[in-house]
């Protein structure tokens, strides 16, 4: 395999991971195996320090807008009813 898309698998299977990672979303041990492939791997590494510089700059430049009231819940229906009309339509 070629580093190009040695660097490319590694990217795509690694980018899902350091989102969750970044968002608080992954199990303790899956915090431990990106933080574990966060140290080994240079570009992945690199990649999450960009995406972390994003994420804070996001958060200031949003100064903590709180989202309106019921806006969670009516977007959790809206998955629920949409993803239930598509298995139907299976």
């Amino acid at each position: 395999m070629t580093e190009t898309n040695r660097w490319s698998s590694c990217r795509m299977e690694s980018l899902e991971r350091i989102y969750g990672y970044l968002d608080g979303e992954l199990s303790p041990e899956a915090c431990r195996a990106i933080e574990a492939h966060l140290r080994d791997c240079e570009e992945c590494s690199d990649e999450y320090q960009i995406e972390s510089m994003l994420k804070k700059l996001v958060r200031r430049s949003c100064n903590c807008d709180v989202a309106p009231e019921g806006l969670v819940e009516r977007i959790r229906a809206r998955i629920t009813v949409e993803s239930t009309q598509i298995r139907w339509q299976s």
